[in-house]
């Protein structure tokens, strides 16, 4: 474990400038429901033992929508490297679907717009660019922006059980409009979100008009910095300032806890321009992810 977060996190100093991953992130990944650590994953080894590379595969969604990703240090410099780990997740992935009966299954892989051998290998595998997410973060130290919640609307703190479907709904229907991606199990998302190792109640919020769900914001305290997993406003709640207000409502109670520092990724096509929403809250990109897509072979 621990040797891989190295791994890991020289990958993050050379892509992004600063280290991003935790044993934490690590051991929540090997977590994930279905995910069998001696058959998904891999590591390799270099000269006198030395962690080279990792890559793993994995089926979250289990709507036929499978994910892997692949590490190389970036001092060792066996060009085939990438290639031998990304062909160990896309078989073991093409397995997953077979066994799980995916009709039309697809291999999704991220990778940093700077890490251009990446890039270069999924383009040369076939893969497609689906879209381009942007990381942004915002400094709270100067406080937190006053973003008032539209009037008739009202923030309340997610309750378990009894928001479960409402938080689903309300999110599958807001990201729809963004990434024309399939639904999510209830199950499947159930056990994601709520299973997540830094899972809190009390940082999951709800905007209710009257008893309709209008909007919803999704958050983790990862103890160096809150990461905002999503934020969805219905459509007939657009462009009244209700993304703004989540925002505002989530960085204040982060800020209450004494962390500064507050991350998420948005997608760069997005419908609703969601990233004016966020610099509008005070955030700013920080580097750019490209989200890569394959169709597997049954």
């Amino acid at each position: 474990g621990p040797e891989i977060v190295d791994l890991l996190n020289a990958c993050d100093v050379a892509e992004v400038g600063e280290p991003d991953s935790t044993l934490e992130d690590l051991e929540n990944d090997w977590a994930m429901d279905g995910f069998d650590l001696g058959s998904d994953a891999w590591v390799a080894e270099g000269a006198g033992g030395a962690l080279v590379g990792y890559a793993y595969a994995g089926d979250q969604l289990r709507t036929g929508e499978l994910e892997a990703d692949l590490w190389a240090h970036p001092d060792h410099h066996e060009p085939e490297l990438g290639g031998r780990l990304l062909g160990l997740a896309e078989r073991r992935a093409a397995r997953l679907a077979v066994e799980r009966g995916y009709p039309q299954p697809s291999l999704d892989v991220f990778c940093v717009t700077a890490n251009r051998a990446k890039r270069d290998l999924l383009r040369k595998r076939g893969y497609d660019l689906k879209r381009t997410v942007f990381r942004m973060t915002v400094d709270l130290a100067d406080g937190v922006r006053e973003l008032p919640v539209p009037e008739g609307l009202e923030i309340r703190a997610f309750r378990l059980e009894a928001d479960e479907r409402t938080m689903y709904e309300t999110m599958n229907e807001a990201f729809e409009d963004h990434f024309q991606q399939s639904r999510e199990p209830f199950d499947a998302w159930r056990a994601r979100l709520l299973g997540h190792v830094d899972f809190e109640a009390g940082l999951w919020w709800l905007a209710w008009d009257g008893d309709e769900a209008a909007g919803a914001l999704i958050a983790y305290d990862h103890g160096d910095l809150g990461w905002v997993k999503g934020l969805g406003v219905r459509r007939p709640w657009r462009r009244r300032g209700l993304g703004g207000a989540l925002l505002a409502h989530a960085f204040a109670a982060f800020a209450r806890r004494g962390r500064l520092r507050v991350d998420l990724g948005v997608d760069a096509a997005g419908t609703t321009a969601p990233q004016r929403v966020y610099e509008r809250a005070g955030m700013t990109a920080t580097s750019a992810y490209e989200l890569y897509v394959k169709r597997l072979a049954r």
